[in-house]
């Protein structure tokens, strides 16, 4: 399995064109990383389409400008489904107000389970 790590986050090549996004406890992601973790993506998987799962640990965060970035500038046909895996509370609220707010070109949904949220990005 090819991985990126970097100081805030690690990203993953699950499987052919699967990807993981685990942001480390404690961090923000800012503007500058949403640019990095694009970039990751992109080494990983080329220009073929791909889906992400992503993991926000306890107390890890999304700048407001890195949140534009991600839902603007880097819409993408190429990426198909984001899960965004948290049982945290406060990161369901904030995920659901930003797809609610910004009404991303990505299907995005938000499990608590890991299992539930690979089913989902693998099925078709």
């Amino acid at each position: 399995m090819s991985s990126l790590k970097y100081d805030k986050f690690t990203v993953k090549l699950i499987e052919n064109n699967f990807i993981s996004l685990e942001i480390k406890e404690g961090e923000t992601i800012d503007h500058n990383d949403i640019h990095l973790i694009y970039a990751s993506y992109h080494e990983l998987v080329g220009e073929n389409e791909y889906v992400v799962a992503v993991y926000a640990n306890p107390f890890s965060s999304m700048s407001k400008k890195a949140r534009e970035i991600a839902a603007n500038e880097y819409a993408s046909q190429k990426r198909k489904k984001v899960a965004f895996i948290s049982g945290n509370l406060a990161h369901i609220i904030i995920v659901k107000f930003f797809i609610r707010i910004n009404s991303p070109k990505t299907n995005i949904k938000i499990f608590k389970s890991e299992q539930e949220a690979f089913e989902w990005l693998r099925s078709k």
